[in-house]
């Protein structure tokens, strides 16, 4: 993969930071530049979430569905071999805003469909469902953890298989041995688990499988230790294999993929201590493919 655009911005860590976001910008806006943005970096795919910053009076909600069916109509001829992804908006926090958001997100379907009917290479995302306000820092943009949940739902669209998000601090998804619950907002959900630091401590995930086959789990974890750290995964009871993770430093947090073998129905998930010390948020996993 290689992010482009004319935007270079994000965390140090993060490898690529080329990208096309722009803050505050209204689908007009983008409209008035993307063609330009489009010939000169020819993306082969294009991920949309637009519409925010229309939200805030009526009269710009009123006209963001046909800016946006206008902004699709730009991108699609511009590079019409692009795979392009066109989510619903998050929701705001204040009621007025939510009420604008909901309006809005529920046009995109139909402009969406419309497109692909006419022979666009175009699909929709369910963002919305994705973010609750809770995962809001101030009322308009994501924690990290909200971060996360967007970044799950857009794989999830691009890979085309189903995605699960399993907390490691909810006892529904995840039993913990020996282990503490840590508080911190850059943390999906608030909490994660750590303390993973004994013979004993172990933290099991259920995770169902529609079917036997070859998956994949991205383990959210953090390490700040300086060095890479790990935990032993065991999967269904098997021998146990370590899973890595590098050193960003505590609440800051990388995602680990691991190919695993499930069964259809029940597979168990357990992490044990590893080399060093790190903690885990959560895992996403991803059912075998058609």
């Amino acid at each position: 993969m290689d992010f482009v655009g004319s935007q270079t911005s994000g965390p140090t860590n993060l490898p690529d930071q080329n990208h096309e976001g722009h803050p505050g910008w209204t689908i007009a806006q983008l409209s008035q530049q993307v063609v330009g943005w489009l010939t000169t970096y020819k993306p082969d795919m294009v991920l949309l979430h637009i519409g925010t910053n229309d939200m805030y009076t009526d009269a710009t909600s009123a006209a963001a569905p046909a800016e946006l069916s206008t902004l699709l109509d730009q991108i699609t001829q511009t590079v019409p071999a692009a795979k392009v992804y066109v989510a619903s908006i998050i929701p705001l926090a204040d009621a007025a805003g939510a009420n604008r958001v909901l309006a809005y997100d529920a046009t995109i379907p139909g402009i969406v469909g419309a497109k692909a009917a006419a022979g666009k290479n175009v699909s929709f995302v369910d963002m919305h469902s994705a973010v609750p306000t809770a995962e809001l820092v101030d009322g308009i943009h994501p924690t990290v953890g909200g971060y996360s949940r967007m970044a799950a739902r857009w794989y999830s669209a691009i890979v085309g298989t189903p995605f699960y998000r399993y907390e490691s601090e909810q006892a529904a998804n995840a039993t913990s041995t020996d282990t503490q619950q840590v508080a911190g907002n850059r943390s999906s959900g608030g909490v994660r688990v750590g303390h993973i630091d004994f013979p004993d401590s172990a933290l099991t995930f259920t995770v169902y499988a529609p079917k036997t086959g070859t998956s994949r789990i991205y383990v959210r974890a953090d390490d700040g230790m300086n060095m890479p750290c790990s935990h032993q995964l065991s999967v269904n009871g098997a021998t146990p294999f370590p899973v890595t993770y590098p050193s960003f430093g505590w609440d800051y947090w990388s995602i680990t993929g691991v190919n695993v073998n499930v069964t259809a129905g029940a597979n168990t998930f357990k992490f044990t201590k590893g080399d060093c010390y790190a903690e885990m948020d959560e895992i996403d996993f991803t059912t075998p493919a058609a």
